[in-house]
């Protein structure tokens, strides 16, 4: 899936503990989640996806499918997942 990152998730990969997020993995979270859902308040989808690579941590991406290509909003390691 084509999609560019906003401003605001730029700034979050660059912050201390995120800049281990790789490409690759967020990639891996918008073509094939674990879990998603859409946010009716912004529009945006929330997907997540588990990086056994990682500890099997949970990825969260926050993303706008109404732009084209798709804005990615924010991504970071979400400790509340449980699924």
């Amino acid at each position: 899936m084509d999609y560019v990152l906003s401003d605001h998730a730029r700034q979050e990969l660059n912050k201390p503990g995120r800049q281990q997020i790789q490409q690759e993995w967020i990639d891996r979270a918008l073509t094939d989640p674990d879990h998603s859902d859409k946010d009716s308040r912004t529009n945006t989808l929330r997907v997540w996806k588990r990086i056994p690579e990682y500890g099997n941590r949970a990825l969260r991406v926050v993303y706008n499918p109404d732009k084209q290509p798709p804005m990615v909003v924010t991504v970071f390691f979400d400790s509340s997942f449980k699924q």
